[in-house]
């Protein structure tokens, strides 16, 4: 190679912030409700950060079990390091063989590693089933996002988000979280919009019918949720805030606080009625469609 520094790759260098990011607030809340824990990944790059951050909370782990599995593929397991007490890593070559109990996250990326779609899909339908199981699946990028979506419910959470990441030239992978908490989705959302806003990678919802790319930002581009909440309004005729929100949540790529941004301008805008109609809106607010 030439003298150049090879630019990362900028699709997983925001699928490893994501991931990372989400792995604090999970494993904080993994060891403060749970005696044992299992995290999966498909034997990726960012095995090695994710043990990182397990490593950053060895004073936790007194009286846990940790475990760290790799699935489908041949890893070196010295390349992390020793473990701490409470934290074990191991690898499992066939998913087939992979047996898990308890608490689980499971990192499945199809692009960046050497494990299959089908296998990936196999081991949704046996990891998400259950208590306080979630995973974080990285796709090619599909037309039929809500086929996915379905196949994610099916197995179990209700509670999901689907964003595509594309990049300056146009290349997108699918980037799809799923659980059985709305409280963690949030915590999920959160920490996707606050990931490196420089590292050339724009979100879109793939829900989205205009196909908007927005920039990655605290304060996000609102115009896809704006169109997004007021077909929601011509469907119900009229709702609170808080409905709204709990859509956003949901079935957007958005945060619920986005919600309320975006009803304000349309609200200043004249697109939407409001009750009370002074003041600023809150979750009681109760918004319609003119329509």
């Amino acid at each position: 190679m030439s003298e150049r520094v090879r630019r990362p790759d900028p699709h997983l260098a925001v699928k490893r912030e994501v991931l990372v990011r989400y792995l604090d607030a999970w494993t904080v809340s993994v060891l403060r409700s749970h005696r044992s824990a299992t995290y999966v990944e498909s034997g990726t790059s960012v095995f090695a950060d994710a043990f990182q951050v397990f490593g950053e909370f060895a004073d936790r782990l007194d009286g846990h079990q940790l475990d760290m599995l790799i699935v489908g593929t041949e890893t070196d397991l010295a390349m992390v390091g020793e473990a701490p007490a409470g934290l074990s890593v191991r690898s499992v070559a066939d998913p087939a063989n992979l047996s898990v109990a308890g608490p689980a996250l499971a990192y499945l990326d199809v692009v960046d590693s050497a494990l299959t779609e089908q296998d990936a899909w196999q081991l949704v339908g046996s990891l998400a089933r259950g208590k306080a199981r979630e995973v974080l699946l990285a796709l090619p990028a599909a037309e039929h996002v809500a086929d996915h979506r379905e196949r994610l419910r099916a197995a179990g959470p209700a509670c999901m988000v689907t964003v595509e990441l594309v990049a300056e030239d146009g290349r997108a992978q699918l980037l799809a979280f799923a659980t059985g908490d709305s409280k963690h989705l949030a915590t999920f959302k959160n920490e996707l919009w606050a990931v490196d806003e420089f590292a050339g990678i724009r979100y879109r919802d793939p829900l989205d019918t205009e196909r908007t790319a927005v920039n990655i930002s605290l304060t996000p581009q609102l115009r896809p949720l704006r169109r997004v909440l007021l077909a929601e309004l011509a469907r119900r005729g009229s709702c609170t805030v808080a409905e709204l929100q709990q859509h956003t949540l949901l079935e957007t790529i958005y945060r619920p606080a986005d919600a309320i941004g975006a009803l304000t301008a349309e609200a200043t805008a004249g697109g939407v009625t409001r009750e009370p109609a002074k003041g600023r809106l809150t979750p009681r607010t109760v918004v319609g469609h003119l329509g």
